[in-house]
């Protein structure tokens, strides 16, 4: 009863939202501390062409064109949804510390960064608060991310446009589409901020080294925006330690305190 109620939730999701999400072991009792999050995919049901073994050129490159076209609507509308993307995860936990290195590296902030790997290597209720903390704040340039990665996949796919059937099949087309509908996730947003980060140190210390920026992620906006939630953790934390741990005071003690030629009085001696 328990897992049929689970997914009413999610049913309503797929309902009202333009994606068709798929629901990897949702049942799956082994792994119960592993996020099981909805997985993007491009929903085909309003797709005005379909993909058949029997396809002809022409009607394959019509299906790629409106593919790509509604699946990057389709994935927007995704990322744009927080209640259907996973939390952060051990894939995630890697590319965050890797962020937050090359952060450190480019603009020597290690003690803003510091605290936010420290975030990042914890693992309870108060350190998954403040992960996401980190997350919304970088949401706008994961989006981006997203979409710089799963455009540089889409000219891909439409530079396969001029190839016969026999060089890049209906199968090969699928596999693609597979491809591009994974690229839809917070993760691969990740990996494109990471590239940033990189060009950008690599530029810094080999000069001789011509690269170009990746467009429309700032190495400097993230900089602040992992500072600014780094100073809201470190406030939070020195509040929170400053309630649970009150100074104390000297309790007074009844110590028996022993006088020559005298009897043994008792004293109070403050401890």
């Amino acid at each position: 009863m328990k897992k049929t109620t689970q997914l009413i939730p999610l049913l309503s999701t797929l309902f009202f939202t333009a994606c068709a999400p798929i629901i990897p072991n949702m049942l799956d009792t082994k792994d119960t501390n592993t996020q099981k999050a909805i997985v993007f995919k491009t929903n085909q049901v309003h797709f005005m062409n379909t993909l058949k073994e029997t396809s002809t050129l022409t009607e394959r490159n019509v299906y790629l064109d409106e593919y790509i076209l509604k699946s990057d609507m389709q994935c927007q509308n995704y990322l744009n949804n927080p209640l259907k993307k996973p939390e952060v995860d051990n894939n995630k936990n890697s590319l965050y510390m890797n962020l937050f290195d090359t952060v450190s590296s480019l603009f020597g902030v290690s003690l803003v960064t510091d605290t936010a790997k420290a975030v990042f290597l914890e693992n309870n209720v108060e350190s998954q608060d403040e992960k996401k903390a980190y997350a919304n704040a970088l949401s706008p340039e994961i989006r981006k991310g997203v979409e710089l990665g799963r455009s540089r996949y889409a000219k891909s796919m439409l530079n396969k446009k001029s190839l016969d059937l026999k060089a890049y099949t209906i199968n090969n087309l699928r596999e693609d589409t597979l491809k591009y509908d994974k690229q839809c996730s917070d993760t691969y947003g990740l990996i494109e901020i990471n590239r940033a980060l990189k060009e950008m140190q690599t530029a810094m210390h080999t000069p001789s080294i011509k690269t170009s920026p990746i467009s429309n992620i700032n190495p400097t906006t993230i900089k602040d925006k992992v500072e600014a939630v780094s100073k809201e953790v470190e406030r939070k934390h020195s509040e929170h330690n400053a309630t649970v741990a009150p100074a104390t005071q000297p309790v007074p003690v009844d110590v028996p305190v022993r006088h020559d030629n005298a009897q043994h009085l008792p004293h109070s001696i403050q401890l």
